[in-house]
Order: C-alpha cells, then structure tokens, then sequence
C-alpha cells in the first residue's frame, strides 16, 4: 500500500517478541517511511486477533520519545483479523484510555472515533 503510493517504508524497529529481553526493551515503531529520499514519518503496524485497537504503554510512550528524538510524526496502524479491518491514529492520540491486561502489561486503548480508516493512510502521509 504504501509503496504503491510513493512512499518507501525502511525497516527501523525490531521484532522482539521472541526474545526474552523484549519485555524490558526499549520499543521503536517498525518503520520509517520516506518519501523523495526524505523522513517524513515514523510507523508502527500491529495485527490483532480482534477488533482491541490498543498498544503496550511502553510502546506508546517509547514512540512519543523517537518522534521527538526525529522531529517526526508517529503513526500507529492496527488490523483486526475479527473484522479484516485496519485504522491508524496518529500520537500522541486525542482519547485514550488506559487498561491492564491478562499479564499486568498496562495499556494504552485508543478512541475508535480518532482512528482513520487503514485506507486513508497515503493521503495522511502525503500532506506531510
């Protein structure tokens, strides 16, 4: 999707999940996306099982770092595999709420209302 619209996503984030350290790790979107040979922003996907839009507040709040760190914008684009749906929010988010999971992780839930359809995401990225 995003290729086909110009853009070049460059891996910048690991996945960790696998590792024991990850837990402890500082998190990092998956991908910088370039447009021109210029940064313009800095993009995390996250597939779900079920319609959860939510991140690990680590996460949530590692990103916010890097984007300053980069002075770039930071997206986070979800897939529910329950509803073979995407949307993306920009952070820091409008509303969010706060929860704990199964294993203690708190979490960061985002307001369905400030997410965007997963479509919409080039013409996001292109008016940057």
């Amino acid at each position: 999707m995003l290729r086909k619209n110009g853009f070049d996503p460059i891996p910048f984030g690991e996945d960790r999940r696998n590792e024991r350290v990850w837990e402890v790790g500082k998190d990092k979107p998956d991908r910088k996306i370039l447009r021109a040979g210029r940064e313009i922003a800095l993009l995390d996907w996250k597939g779900k099982s079920r319609e959860y839009w939510m991140i690990n507040q680590r996460a949530y709040n590692a990103y916010l770092e890097w984007g300053i760190k980069f002075k770039l914008p930071v997206y986070v684009a979800i897939w529910s595999f329950q509803t073979n749906t995407g949307k993306f929010v920009k952070l820091p988010a409008g509303k969010v709420s706060k929860e704990t999971e199964w294993d203690r992780n708190t979490v960061v839930v985002f307001d369905p209302k400030d997410m965007k359809p997963w479509s919409e995401l080039p013409v996001e990225l292109k008016a940057l």
